[in-house]
């Protein structure tokens, strides 16, 4: 009678569990990146003049208008490029492109004064390096290589 209450209790216990798991995570959105020959030139495209713009060495900000595509295309593009370059084990284009992910912060609303940018940069620099590192050391980079 003791084992069938302990069994009984790990049961329940193992379905609560996988019941709080499925409601914790039907709310999150995963995005899929196909990379292809396509994808990667359309990606090309939209990340090779924004790293003209950043790859200066400076630090101050950039009028948004500047950019061709929004930054959520590029930032999209960027991360196509990523395991592109990480798949073909080419470090130094790699560290370039987690560098201009990271400064597409520095494209900001000209309209607000310039203290305004840098702070809103700021935090949108601290945003983009977490995202881009959670995005570099998880699912596809995570993955053995075949």
């Amino acid at each position: 009678m003791l084992d069938m209450n302990i069994w009984l209790g790990v049961i329940v216990l193992t379905i609560l569990l996988y019941g709080l798991k499925w409601w914790h995570g039907r709310g999150r959105k995963v995005k899929v990146y196909r990379v292809s020959p396509e994808s990667l030139k359309r990606a090309k495209e939209v990340v090779v003049p924004v790293l003209a713009l950043v790859e200066d060495g400076e630090s101050f900000p950039l009028d948004e208008q500047r950019l061709v595509h929004s930054k959520e295309d590029v930032k999209s593009a960027a991360k196509i490029m990523a395991y592109y370059f990480w798949k073909k084990r080419r470090q130094e284009e790699l560290a370039r492109i987690k560098h201009c992910f990271v400064a597409l912060s520095r494209f900001q609303d000209a309209s607000l004064d310039l203290e305004a940018q840098e702070r809103r940069s700021a935090r949108e620099r601290a945003r983009l390096e977490r995202e881009i590192n959670f995005y570099l050391t998880h699912s596809p980079f995570s993955a053995r290589r075949s």
